[in-house]
């Protein structure tokens, strides 16, 4: 669905009421650098201010434009430079390259306390993420915590992302957020720096440590090894173009009241400069809601109407019971746009979205097939692109495998997202020019029946799900979940201001609101 502008980084005061539902936010200042170091300084000069040393440091300098540090041996060999940037909400990116590939490792540390490992008082706490060789005999990257001064790892990439090369360059990026109360998600990824960055995360997990939650920290930076004392220690890390960044969360303070449970099943939120208008798909009628709370009929019957979007000048439906794409203009007349590929009934017309050049993008999973029984015509359930009267079919997804469901392009267009609810997947292409479809890539596996979904004005992707609506940036990273007490089903943001999120589930309709 289309959707109305809105930033993560605002909250708005408002009055709700009736099944509220609320988490604690921490709002961090965001889009802007909380802290930038690209090492300027003359050959040997001490790594800059705020950064300071804090122990296991046999070198540490400025070369080649580079931060350049070397641990002393020990019984646990690492260095660690420390700089008090606070952090919690957060994505942190560097450039690294190591010297020997056998031996060593680089970590970057957030909501780090200062301490170092064991040996100082307070001991070593945060979180960081860690890239290595074959020092610990996990190459690749890794997400770590330091608890009381022992380091433990959390997750790993999986053995097909290889280890850093010797005398190459590589960017890392890492993301910390507090998910909920009681839990951190953490997100990694590395790549050559001469080449395109990967889509997707390599590593993610969800951390539960109590003493980590709901923290504000410095960052660090590690230099570690795998040669003990007594034997001497030659090889470098050098780090480069660090930048922190806070993130603007947008799942932050969301309470969610119900509007009405009167319904049988909601769909097709879309909203229309002073009002709203959502389907029921089992109740066979699109209604109408002027906020905050007066409900009508706006068409009875619907033809059971699911995903509602507007053109330029008329209301389009997916209508089940006539298996078509329906436009109704301003007089009220309905018309067939668009009901068959090749000459066979679509399915079931779900859901769809709207490229500002008129193109129109739609699924086609088969649930209207089977209430009541109908007769399939196509051999798959698609994905399909419908410009100037043409048809094309973009995906077509394999009956008894894939239902492409909820339909959504990114705020610059140049990405479709799709769920597919029966693999629980969301799917991204990109978009030509032209408005075809190329590079399908999954970003995002695991969910609990993905349907429809909706945009912010950040660019964030917000899928209905069983629970309520998970929240993705635009690069797939999850946010986390705003709860609802029904399975949600799609949403739409809307009200005079467009910062009130309205979600159907089931046999209701909700609004929430951050504080």
């Amino acid at each position: 669905m289309r959707t109305l502008v809105f930033c993560a980084c605002l909250g708005l005061a408002v009055g709700v009421d009736a099944e509220v539902l609320g988490q604690d936010g921490f709002e961090a200042a965001c889009e802007r650098l909380a802290h930038s170091q690209a090492f300027a300084q003359t050959d040997s000069s001490p790594w800059p201010a705020p950064w300071v040393g804090v122990g296991g440091i046999a070198l540490a300098d400025v070369n080649g434009g580079r931060g350049r540090l070397r641990p002393t041996s020990s019984s646990y060999t690492l260095a660690r430079m420390w700089a008090p940037v606070s952090t919690r909400d957060m994505e942190v990116r560097f450039r690294f390259s190591i010297e020997d590939a056998a031996s060593q490792g680089v970590a970057f540390l957030v909501r780090h306390n200062g301490g170092f490992l064991d040996q100082t008082q307070p001991a070593g706490q945060g979180y960081g993420v860690f890239i290595e060789g074959n020092l610990r005999g996990l190459p690749g990257i890794g997400i770590w915590k330091e608890q009381a001064g022992v380091e433990s790892p959390l997750a790993h990439s999986l053995p097909a992302v290889p280890g850093p090369t010797a005398g190459v360059s590589y960017r890392v990026r890492f993301r910390t957020h507090q998910l909920n109360a009681t839990s951190t998600l953490m997100q990694a990824k590395y790549w050559p720096e001469v080449n395109a960055e990967p889509i997707a995360w390599q590593v993610t997990v969800t951390d539960a440590t109590p003493v980590l939650q709901n923290l504000s920290g410095g960052i660090g930076i590690d230099s570690a090894s795998g040669i003990l004392a007594p034997n001497p220690v030659s090889a470098h890390a050098y780090l480069d173009d660090i930048e922190v960044e806070p993130l603007c969360n947008p799942i932050l303070g969301y309470s969610v009241a119900l509007v009405s449970q009167s319904f049988q099943f909601t769909e097709g939120p879309l909203w229309r400069g002073d009002h709203l208008l959502f389907s029921d798909i089992a109740g066979n009628t699109i209604y109408r809601l002027d906020p905050p709370s007066a409900i009508s009929v706006f068409r009875n019957p619907s033809d059971q109407a699911n995903g509602l979007i507007m053109d330029a000048a008329a209301l389009l439906a997916g209508e089940a019971a006539t298996r078509r794409i329906s436009t109704t203009d301003g007089s009220g007349t309905r018309t067939t746009l668009v009901d068959r590929y090749q000459g066979g009934r679509f399915n079931s017309p779900n859901d769809m979205d709207l490229r500002s050049d008129g193109t129109l993008y739609f699924s086609d999973p088969d649930y209207g097939l089977s209430n009541p029984p109908l007769q399939r015509e196509l051999p798959h359930n698609g994905l399909y692109r419908y410009q100037a009267g043409t048809l094309t079919l973009e995906w077509a997804g394999v009956v008894g495998s894939n239902e492409p469901n909820g339909v959504q392009l990114s705020s610059d267009e140049s990405v479709l997202y799709v769920s597919d609810t029966q693999q629980g997947q969301l799917r991204r292409w990109d978009v030509a020019a032209n408005g075809s479809l190329s590079a399908p890539l999954v970003v995002q596996s695991g969910l609990a029946v993905p349907d429809g979904m909706c945009r912010d004005g950040a660019g964030n992707i917000y899928v209905a799900v069983s629970a309520g609506v998970e929240i993705f940036a635009p690069d797939g990273a999850r946010w986390g979940l705003v709860p609802v007490p029904r399975m949600a089903s799609n949403c739409a943001f809307g009200d005079a201001d467009g910062l009130s999120l309205y979600i159907t589930a089931r046999q209701g309709l909700y609004r929430a609101r951050r504080p």
